[in-house]
């Protein structure tokens, strides 16, 4: 393992230097309640993922198409071999959840969801307010 100090300016380049993003957590509340924020991350720089399926990694994650879901130490273990193994399935993997990311996480996604929740947040509120 190498720990590389975080910076804004050589994220991406650091992100996309690795073979393959893990997201592992435990299943307990406080981690059920994460955003999958770096799963997005990984899948938004071409990688596969292996996550633990826990909270929204389950949504994010399909497993077999952009990664693998892996909960025992020897589904990590199948799931880390089988990627190291194989370049073919982490280009496709990566691929396919780079796509997940341009269809359901861009900014041109989610600004305009965003933008709709909030017009009807505030003509909900109006009209409550008569």
């Amino acid at each position: 393992m190498e720990s590389i100090a975080w910076s804004e300016q050589t994220e991406v380049a650091s992100i996309t230097s690795f073979d393959i993003g893990i997201m592992p957590l435990v299943d307990e509340p406080f981690e059920r309640g994460k955003c999958g924020f770096k799963l997005i991350q990984y899948m938004a720089c071409g990688l596969p993922v292996v996550a633990s399926p826990v909270g929204v990694n389950r949504q994010i994650v399909e497993h077999g198409a952009n990664g693998f879901l892996a909960e025992t130490l020897a589904q990590w273990q199948e799931a880390l071999q089988t990627l190291a193994a194989d370049a073919g399935l982490r280009q496709r993997m990566g691929q396919a959840g780079r796509r997940k990311v341009e269809q359901q996480f861009c900014i041109q996604v989610t600004g305009p969801r965003l933008a709709a929740l909030l017009k009807g947040a505030t003509q909900t509120a109006v009209m409550e307010t008569r």
